[in-house]
């Protein structure tokens, strides 16, 4: 009796052990043909981009203009043309060119912008024919969960199409990005992120954009394992729920012994480093930085104005940021904008009137 017993057990045993050699074996299996068509089904959704930047260099005497190119991913995810990128990608664009897998090429203006979140929303010009192109459906980046297979997919050093498979590696929310508008979460994975993926989306296993690849944690320069994608669910938020804003420029904020450094009637500011031609501080007579400098290792681009306070908020953080962001986002056509800036050594007021 005793042998019997002893004689099931073992089968028993080395029966779950060969069922669960071919789930793994399956599961690899499946995993790996299913990684290969969700590629297939959604890589038409996604983008190269390439992007014209123009900026001025202080030449002695002079003033240079220098144009530069750049390039990044993006996201289709709508039937009219938006396109999901990174802020840091088109966030001072001159030019902006939208290259499809199947070798289609559009013309793009960016809508709205927010470099904090560094999440952005470009519209193709023109009519735009779907044609065999897919819309990437979005997913809800709270529903996955630490552990999770995702992919991202981009162009990482001009490489088009480049797959990279990884996990959710965790949850990251900068502290001093938090605020009362809106959660500031990015996503951690270990899948490959480089220079060229800025702006491409992470998908998880359903094939849904949960996340727009922002940038690297790095000693080295190169990738190490750490990357971070801004969150659908914030991405969403701030691009398709709220008003379009595209200030078109880059900029620092100043504060500590940056601000006393350059001078600040006030504790803090928001220096213009580079802007565009096409986006509203330029339409409003902003003016960017033409000088590069370092202080107290911070390499920045200063010449350029401060803005000391608009629409009523003085600058006083990053979270004065979304605040001016929402009061903008709010004010009706027609809507009187008060500004004060710090320029050449000199406060300057102003009052501008919302045109859209």
């Amino acid at each position: 009796m005793t042998y019997n017993l002893n004689h099931t057990i073992l089968k028993h045993i080395q029966l779950k052990k060969i069922t669960f050699v071919l789930t793994f074996l399956i599961s690899i299996v499946t995993s790996g043909q299913t990684l290969a068509e969700l590629y297939r089904d959604i890589n038409s959704s996604v983008v190269v981009i390439d992007i014209i930047n123009v900026s001025r260099e202080s030449e002695g005497e002079y003033i240079q203009v220098v144009t530069e190119e750049s390039q990044g991913s993006g996201v289709l995810i709508a039937e009219e043309g938006l396109i999901w990128t990174a802020a840091h990608v088109v966030q001072t664009a001159e030019e902006v060119q939208i290259e499809f897998l199947d070798g289609d090429i559009y013309a793009g203006t960016v809508i709205s912008s927010v470099a904090q979140a560094d999440v952005a929303l470009v519209k193709i010009k023109g009519d735009f024919l779907l044609k065999d192109k897919k819309v990437a459906p979005i997913g809800d980046s709270d529903k996955v969960f630490v552990g999770e297979d995702v992919f991202v997919l981009g162009a990482p050093h001009g490489f088009k199409q480049s797959l990279s498979r990884g996990i959710l590696s965790g949850r990251f929310v900068p502290a001093h990005l938090s605020n009362d508008f809106v959660k500031i979460e990015f996503l951690q994975t270990d899948a490959s992120i480089n220079p060229g993926n800025s702006g491409g989306p992470m998908f998880n296993m359903s094939g849904e954009v949960i996340g727009i690849a922002s940038r690297i944690y790095s000693n080295s320069g190169g990738f190490e394992g750490i990357g971070f994608a801004m969150s659908s669910n914030v991405a969403d938020k701030l691009l398709m729920q709220e008003s379009s804003i595209w200030g078109g420029m880059e900029s620092l904020l100043l504060d500590g012994d940056l601000a006393k450094a350059l001078n600040l009637p006030q504790e803090a500011g928001l220096l213009i480093t580079s802007l565009s031609s096409k986006g509203s501080a330029s339409a409003l007579g902003l003016k960017g930085g033409t000088i590069s400098a370092k202080i107290e290792e911070t390499e920045l681009k200063i010449g350029g104005d401060i803005i000391l306070e608009l629409g009523g908020i003085t600058i006083e953080d990053i979270n004065s940021i979304f605040k001016i962001r929402k009061i903008i986002a709010e004010a009706q056509k027609g809507d009187v904008i008060t500004m004060t800036i710090f320029r050449n050594g000199k406060i300057v007021r102003a009052k501008f009137t919302k045109q859209d």
